[in-house]
């Protein structure tokens, strides 16, 4: 993905893929298990996966009962995905969240859940954020997960493809949403937010 701060541009990440390093974060018990119990999937609920990767959580989903659109800047991460299959309630496309139109399907109150798993550090947040409130449904949450650091600074080991928050900026993550939960999962913080606070002069 992009970011206005460092732009890591598609065939960087595309070599990435194609080598192996840069890899979706295991959708493991813990995580399925917060996610179950703050998220009730119903049959045909419509779901926008960003920054999807290989799909490995946008499958998932499907399990769950969603119909799932994964998007990502990728174009060799998609082209894994979709070897992995995309029958049914499942769909892919490369797309740039900074740098592209916004897509035809991703019309206001269009969605009922938008998940964002490791993706917000590398792409314009703050901007995507407001995006997120005017395409979820009334009703619609937007789930994130997000690696959080001690202090902003470098990746570790210089990994790029691996980046984080401060606690500083997951707290601002939650600005202008009515209703936020959080819980951790290691060194990573989930967010389940929904509903647009009311603005009073």
């Amino acid at each position: 993905m992009t970011t206005a701060v460092d732009h890591l541009n598609s065939v960087q990440w595309d070599t990435w893929y194609r080598e192996g390093r840069a890899v979706d974060r295991l959708v493991t018990a813990s995580e399925a298990d917060r996610f179950l119990q703050r998220i009730t999937p119903s049959a045909g609920s419509s779901v926008l996966d960003v920054g999807c990767g290989i799909g490995r959580f946008s499958r998932q989903l499907v399990d769950w009962g969603y119909d799932v659109l994964g998007l990502d800047f990728s174009s060799a991460a998609i082209q894994t995905a979709r070897r992995q299959g995309t029958e049914g309630r499942l769909r892919y496309g490369v797309h740039d969240v900074d740098a592209d139109a916004i897509p035809p399907q991703l019309q206001p109150a269009s969605l009922d859940l938008i998940v964002c798993r490791n993706v917000l550090p590398f792409i314009d947040h703050q901007r995507f954020m407001v995006d997120a409130r005017r395409w979820l449904r009334p009703g619609g949450q937007l789930y994130v997960l997000v690696r959080v650091w001690s202090e902003r600074g470098a990746e570790p080991d210089g990994r790029q493809w691996q980046r984080g928050f401060t606690e500083e900026q997951v707290q601002a993550l939650q600005n202008g949403w009515a209703e936020q939960e959080r819980c951790w999962l290691g060194r990573h913080t989930a967010l389940f937010l929904s509903g647009e606070r009311s603005r009073t002069l």
